[in-house]
């Protein structure tokens, strides 16, 4: 009875890993959570024309595994940048998603892994999204995989995210701002300058 025991557990565990087996070829995909549950934002409520919201970073890799990557952000007109923070295992960081960013891991990756989180205001309730572009130096987005001399392969543009979306399933902004009182004001003051970045 135990060893039928133990070989299903060896089975259901050999069954996992198969379940888990990685695509040809990565993926860079922009979601609203760190849990990657949303790839929408709901429409701001009418009256409120600020929407504080989040933008994640992530990536899974190809079945040569990632230890880098090389991509942009498309950022929508009605969006104002503020601080970015970046994953702690990035041992590398050139740029930022804006102007083209190239990344390095401190180790090989082989599931799952976000690269960047930013918040963001977004400042109409125009639907737009944001998206994966090229990099402009290499003109290409792309990985640099797990082999000797961490080679550069092609990968994916996964999901898009988006923008008061319409209709659900979509994710309520954190918080909605009126332009009517002083706290607009107070707010617009701190984006003379977008951008800022840390570390988690």
């Amino acid at each position: 009875m135990r060893r039928t025991i133990l070989l299903a557990v060896i089975i259901s565990g050999l069954a996992g890993a198969a379940l888990a087996k990685l695509p040809p070829r990565g993926f860079i995909s922009l979601y609203a959570d760190g849990a990657r549950s949303y790839s929408s934002y709901c429409q701001v409520y009418p009256g409120n024309s600020i929407a504080k919201i989040e933008m994640w970073v992530w990536c899974l890799p190809g079945e040569n595994g990632l230890w880098g990557a090389e991509f942009a952000v498309g950022y929508p007109a009605n969006v104002i940048r503020d601080r970015i923070a970046y994953n702690s295992r990035l041992s590398t960081i050139v740029g930022d998603p804006l102007a083209g960013i190239s990344i390095r891991f401190d180790a090989c990756q082989w599931d799952w892994c976000w690269i960047a989180h930013q918040t963001l205001y977004v400042n109409s309730i125009q639907q737009t999204y944001l998206e994966v572009t090229p990099h402009p130096g290499p003109g290409v987005f792309q990985f640099f995989n797990c082999g000797e001399g961490n080679p550069a392969e092609p990968c994916l543009k996964g999901t898009t995210l988006y923008l008061n979306a319409p209709a659900s399933p979509c994710l309520a902004p954190e918080t909605a701002i009126g332009t009517e009182g002083s706290t607009w004001g107070t707010l617009k003051s701190l984006f003379t300058g977008q951008g800022g970045s840390a570390a988690e």
